[in-house]
């Protein structure tokens, strides 16, 4: 499990690199063209697809295949400034959130007015896999602003507070069967976790106050609090039950 991030950087790194290739068909903005034209598209699909898996392993779309995400971690590296931990800015995703889902659906009422929709067909290749100059200063625009943002601000500002994407996967991750699980035991209480965290997840809290058990709904489970760790406290597990864990866990504490 300690190699778990270096395969996780491998991934996102490669996805970094092909999603030009199929920009229409990953990059989450094509889901306004595809309610624009009412249609359910691959890229409709792919993050439908994300989103309901939350409940069972959390936010693995964000932390596994999300150009973005890789962008924001490889430039919050080298960041002007300190990092630390800031809750997401609700109103804001909720802002976001409706005006994107709102202004797709006012120009597919209005299309459908003319006639133009397609009712919601399910038509995966809808959108052609054609890499124009202005897919590629699309893409080109979004790689920068993620850098720019992960030099500039906290570790995936744009990830907590901009991306709909990762509201919706968010939501879901509140129940996540797959999550980081600390043995407070071994736990030096050391905070290396807790610093290299892509996303500064206040990991000693939730050591000290819940059991090791990290539910954090924006954890990427991208594996860098296992690789931190020298005493191999931490590790992903499926936790199906919580509150039965943290009794057990509390029963085992009274037994010692």
């Amino acid at each position: 499990m300690k190699r778990l991030f270096s395969l996780n950087a491998v991934s996102r790194i490669v996805f970094l690199l092909l999603t030009p290739v199929f920009f229409q068909y990953f990059a989450f903005g094509f889901i306004w063209h595809s309610i624009y034209w009412g249609v359910v598209t691959f890229v409709v699909l792919v993050w439908m697809g994300f989103i309901l898996i939350t409940p069972l392993f959390g936010r693995i779309g964000c932390g596994w295949f999300c150009f973005m995400g890789t962008a924001y971690d490889l430039s919050s590296r080298h960041a002007s400034r300190a990092t630390k931990w800031n809750k997401p800015k609700t109103w804001v995703r909720l802002l976001i959130l409706i005006l994107f889902f709102a202004s797709a659906i006012a120009f597919y009422v209005v299309n459908s007015g003319k006639g133009i929709t397609h009712n919601f067909a399910v038509i995966p290749s809808f959108l052609a896999l054609d890499f124009s100059m202005h897919y590629k200063i699309a893409w080109m625009v979004d790689v920068s602003l993620a850098v720019i943002f992960g030099l500039l601000l906290d570790r995936r500002w744009g990830c907590r507070n901009l991306c709909l994407m990762g509201t919706l996967c968010a939501a879901g991750a509140h129940h996540s069967r797959l999550i980081p699980v600390v043995d407070v035991e071994k736990c030096t209480g050391c905070g290396k976790c807790e610093q290299d965290c892509l996303l500064r997840i206040p990991m000693l809290d939730y050591i000290k106050n819940n059991k090791g058990l990290i539910t954090n709904s924006e954890c990427i489970l991208c594996g860098k609090c296992i690789e931190s760790c020298k005493v191999n406290a931490v590790k992903l597990k499926f936790v199906w039950n919580r509150k039965k864990y943290k009794n057990q866990i509390q029963g085992s504490y009274q037994k010692g």
